[in-house]
């Protein structure tokens, strides 16, 4: 398939409205056919940044100390249809994860310096978004931690590609270990606890684990076990 997909020529006003109707349109009516199919291309057409913004990534991770597992995907529809269905107020256009790329580090102090490579950077092109620091503080209902960065793509040689969204997701293996168990788990019991949905006790439990490994880690706990010491966590 070729990365070079164009950004549909339909409005973003259009755009939003496919992303509306694939929430409420009756399951394989014309009208949700139609938005499914502008919604595929606009998906499609994110694949050209994230090939940019991964070797950018490989790039940086050269200088690291420990090894860097870098990978990336594009948000399968059933969860950006999900995700637009859990935040009413939330556009396709915008929505800032449907090009995604993860680096799995060794090191804690590896991911702070690729960070400053980023955001430190004037003469990295594209425009900075904002970022997330769920290592400095951990999402305090499932104790989910990584560094997120959001970035609009801007190229003078592509300018067609110009605004759409990336996000780069940056944690160590410890946190990629928990987070693998989240979505396992997950997927074993029906629920949607990497989406911060699911039974309480299981939301629980892994925010309990997260503050135990940010023990290991010496990074802050998870904001409601703070009470709790180390031999208490552990």
């Amino acid at each position: 398939m070729s990365h070079n997909l164009p950004v549909p020529q339909e409005s973003k006003s259009q755009i939003n409205k496919a992303g509306k109707a694939l929430v409420a349109a009756k399951l394989f009516s014309q009208d949700y056919e139609d938005a499914l199919e502008l919604a595929n291309r606009w998906r499609a057409c994110h694949a050209y940044p994230i090939n940019t913004f991964q070797a950018t990534l490989r790039t940086k991770i050269n200088s690291c100390k420990g090894d860097v597992l870098v990978a990336q995907r594009l948000k399968r529809m059933p969860t950006i249809i999900d995700k637009l269905s859990r935040f009413p107020n939330m556009q396709l256009t915008t929505m800032q994860d449907i090009a995604g790329i993860r680096a799995i580090f060794d090191d804690l102090s590896d991911i702070d310096f690729i960070v400053s490579k980023y955001v430190g950077n004037k003469n990295f092109p594209h425009e900075f978004v904002g970022s997330n620091d769920y290592i400095l503080n951990p999402r305090d209902i499932d104790g989910y931690r990584s560094h997120h960065l959001v970035y609009k793509y801007r190229n003078k040689q592509k300018p067609m590609y110009d605004g759409l969204r990336v996000e780069i997701q940056l944690r160590t293996k410890l946190q990629h270990i928990w987070a693998t168990a989240v979505e396992t788990m997950g997927t074993f019991l029906g629920q949607a606890l990497k989406s911060k949905q699911g039974e309480k006790e299981w939301l629980d439990f892994f925010a309990l684990v997260s503050s135990a490994f940010s023990f290991l880690e010496k990074t802050p706990q998870v904001p409601r076990f703070l009470h709790l010491s180390r031999e208490q966590t552990l």
